[in-house]
């Protein structure tokens, strides 16, 4: 894990993300209809906007989320080859721990 930030560096840090506020369905960002701002509990500002997700948006990621278990590129994956994906994720956690705690 990498040293202690100061405030002016997660400041720089959060200046610097760009922040989808589409739904994520499908493997693909798309636009939801609504969305409802997130606002700081630190200060109150506008951090931004989020997908308003409704029916049709659960209908349409249940569809792909179904669509995906049938094609079962997971679930006919070796184990080995889970426990690689697995790994990855895991790293990609860690190499953007600090981005992902600004997201947060």
């Amino acid at each position: 894990m990498s040293e202690m930030l100061s405030t002016d560096q997660w400041k720089a840090k959060d200046a610097g993300l760009s922040l989808q506020n589409k739904a994520f369905i499908g493997c693909q960002y798309v636009a939801s209809g609504e969305t409802f701002d997130c606002i700081s509990p630190c200060n109150g500002t506008l951090l931004t906007q989020v997908a308003n997700c409704g029916e049709e948006d659960v209908d349409r990621a249940v569809k792909a989320a179904r669509a995906a278990f049938e094609k079962g590129d997971w679930r006919n994956m070796a184990p080995k080859d889970r426990k690689t994906a697995l790994m990855r994720f895991a790293q990609l956690i860690e190499d953007n721990t600090e981005e992902l705690a600004v997201m947060e």
